[in-house]
């Protein structure tokens, strides 16, 4: 099971880094040349969280901005 938000849909991104060498045509140079391209991931900032959904304990994915925005109500028992 991929890590997902269970909110705002949020999972690993794929992107690239790339490095450059030389100095720009701007500052009386021949331009930037580039000399290294490498993958890397970005993940995203998700933490495991118990939700009741209808009076039931759920175990979800949630990342760092979803538990800013949910109701704070979902996260504790509502039988205690």
């Amino acid at each position: 099971m991929p890590r997902v938000c269970a909110v705002t849909g949020r999972k690993t991104r794929s992107t690239t880094s790339s490095k450059r060498k030389g100095s720009p045509r701007k500052r009386g140079g021949v331009g930037l040349k580039q000399v290294g391209v490498h993958k890397r991931q970005i993940k995203p900032n998700l933490q495991k969280r118990t939700v009741w959904v209808d009076g039931k304990p759920q175990k979800v994915w949630l990342s760092a901005k979803a538990l800013k925005s949910i109701d704070p109500s979902l996260l504790v028992n509502p039988n205690k």
